[in-house]
């Protein structure tokens, strides 16, 4: 039996060359698991993004409702005087931030001022990282 030939077949120049046995190369199993191991590698680097980001998210929330009470107690100053001040600027203050200090007083022009110091909420406590937040607001008369 004659064994038939074929005619050559021109490639352009930035053809690849095939295998005369065939395209198909058997791949290694060598890559099993890989999306395994990064996914185990980048994990840890992801969890201490988001934890930075709720905090940092926290602390903006606390600063934020700190405003608004001290804003309040200031207001309630000139109109109520101080004693009702502060329990103005309690009350307004959430639960979690229950613990902070509020200073009132006359501010020596004729109007009032509202100081609200609370530590710095932290979902996760960390040794050494002792920072206050702190918000004073001047309500003239």
């Amino acid at each position: 039996m004659r064994e038939r030939r074929r005619p050559p077949v021109h490639r352009s120049e930035g053809e690849p060359r095939r295998s005369p046995r065939g395209s198909r190369r058997r791949r290694g199993r060598g890559d099993r698991g890989s999306q395994l191991l990064e996914f185990a590698a980048y994990f840890p680097l992801f969890l201490l993004v988001a934890t930075i980001a709720l905090e940092t998210f926290f602390a903006f929330v606390a600063a934020e409702r700190m405003e608004h009470a001290a804003r309040a107690a200031a207001r309630a100053a000139g109109t109520r005087g101080t004693a009702a001040a502060e329990s103005t600027a309690r009350a307004a203050l959430p639960s979690w931030l229950a613990g902070a200090d509020v200073a009132v007083g006359s501010d020596g022009r004729g109007g009032y001022y509202t100081e609200i110091t609370a530590a710095f909420p932290l979902m996760f406590p960390t040794p050494g990282f002792d920072l206050d937040l702190s918000r004073r607001v001047e309500m003239p008369l």
